[in-house]
């Protein structure tokens, strides 16, 4: 049976604070769901410790903090009554987000199965809560006799290791489980990576926000001695920013999938409502009601093109999001590896697992970001110019029954002075009219002659100004 000693879990976990166009109630709304991951004394002590820090910043909290202790003592108790080395709490504030360290261990010697146990004591501590960004597990421990075990036998305790927390892990038709080994500090550490997005939801006191995290990321370390192990606490606040930093990149990259879809959703409904109002114009649909029930649906139009310019700019805002995060990730990364490089010279450093997150980001997350902007900045202007086409359409056959309608007034009001040349007593000229003689019974009656000198006219004007003067 292999033992370990000082088996030790952490579960780095991130929510957000706050995002773009929130105001202080979603502010505090967040605030209230990353509170629900302590223990109640310990959320009246984070309640107290911020309300310390805004009286001694002048109640300002404008200023955005890159790294902040939440906690005046740093940690806390995981429970009230316990030492600290039973667990704790380490929460911090980071820059528009959060992030929380939760930490159990026990200092005996154990079977690596007893990570299970761990894992049990944090989500018995944690509940229903999630985290919105993400949440990474770190499992650390040492050998009793690291010189006698060899690096195959080291692999298959870190596969225990990840089995006693993931037992579905073993699948028969992978050789390699772990996408990635390095060392640290003389540690071998081991990567796991379930690179699959998730979607989750998150109650916020009145209403549910969907989220998209990544499934599974497990870092495992083996160190050789307690000596090497114990410095692992130095380099938290290092692992914090991290894993925080690549968390936010999944999570914005969750993000443009989300708003790609509802892009897509958009485009299609605009495009749905473009062929319909096509298919009324070719219809023959041109009556002035009709064309004003169009102009309707076109000015409405630019609303649905507004709304999908706005999430066309919130997925460039996201793809923005990933270049900086992925920035600092990649920063963050060098920085861990010199500062550890330089306290521990004796043993090897070397982390060039993790820049294969770099890899995937800039190979699947942003050339996809890049290829859908293109896609819909084409699509955007396709349906501008479909609508420009309809409006111009419309314009015309409004201009068309404008043009109708003025003709239909010429002719009457040629028609009518006509009429009124003839004065009150039309008989006397009624032999003027072709067919018709003075003595014609329909002279005598004044309505029935008007009407026909009327029709006359208007008839004659209508020829005259369609076929005669348009030749002219």
């Amino acid at each position: 049976m292999t033992n370990i000693i000082n088996p030790t879990i952490d579960l780095f976990l991130y929510d957000l604070r706050n995002s773009l166009g929130d105001d202080e109630k979603d502010i505090e709304k967040n605030r209230q769901y990353f509170y629900q991951k302590f223990h109640p004394t310990v959320q009246e002590k984070l309640k107290q410790d911020r309300q310390d820090r805004r009286e001694r910043r002048g109640n300002n909290e404008n200023i955005e903090p890159d790294y902040v202790h939440l906690l005046n003592s740093f940690f806390t108790y995981l429970d009230p009554d316990t030492p600290l080395e039973n667990g704790y709490y380490y929460p911090v504030r980071l820059g528009d987000s959060y992030g929380l360290l939760l930490e159990v261990a026990t200092p005996d010697k154990k079977t690596p199965e007893y990570f299970g146990e761990l894992k049990a004591k944090i989500q018995q501590k944690l509940g229903e809560n999630t985290a919105r960004l993400g949440q990474t597990w770190m499992l650390s421990t040492y050998l009793p006799n690291s010189s006698k075990t060899t690096p195959e036998e080291i692999k298959e305790i870190a596969e225990k290791c990840l089995e006693a927390i993931l037992p579905n892990i073993k699948n028969p038709m992978f050789s390699e489980v772990f996408n990635g080994r390095g060392e640290f500090l003389g540690a071998t550490i081991f990567e796991y990576s379930d690179n699959n997005l998730k979607p989750e939801t998150v109650k916020l006191t009145d209403k549910e926000i969907t989220t998209v995290v990544q499934s599974q990321h497990i870092i495992i370390a083996i160190y050789p001695d307690a000596e090497t192990f114990n410095k692992l606490a130095d380099f938290y606040a290092d692992w914090m920013r991290l894993f925080y930093y690549h968390h936010k990149v999944v999570w914005a990259y969750g993000q443009t999938r989300i708003l790609s879809n509802e892009i897509k959703d958009k485009f299609s409904l605009i495009k749905t409502t473009i062929e319909s109002v096509e298919a009324n114009i070719t219809q023959g649909n041109r009556q002035v009601n009709k064309l004003e029930e169009i102009s309707d649906v076109l000015s409405k139009f630019q609303v649905m093109i507004n709304q999908y310019s706005n999430l066309l700019n919130n997925l460039k805002f996201q793809q923005g999001t990933i270049e900086i995060n992925l920035s600092n990730y990649d920063k963050r990364l060098q920085t861990l590896q010199k500062k550890a490089r330089e306290k521990v010279t004796i043993n090897k450093t070397e982390i060039a697992l993790f820049e294969e997150f770099s890899k995937l980001v800039n190979e699947k997350y942003l050339l996809q970001i890049t290829r859908d902007l293109q896609n819909f900045d084409q699509g955007l202007k396709l349906l501008e110019g479909n609508i420009n086409a309809i409006r111009s359409q419309v314009e015309i056959e409004k201009a068309k029954n404008d043009q109708n309608f003025q003709e239909l007034i010429s002719v009457v009001g040629t028609a009518v002075a006509v009429v009124s040349f003839m004065g009150d007593d039309p008989q006397n000229k009624c032999e003027l009219i072709p067919l018709l003689s003075k003595n014609s019974p329909v002279c005598e009656n004044t309505l029935i002659l008007k009407l026909i000198i009327f029709f006359t006219a208007s008839i004659f004007v209508w020829f005259f100004r369609k076929y005669i003067l348009k030749r002219s």
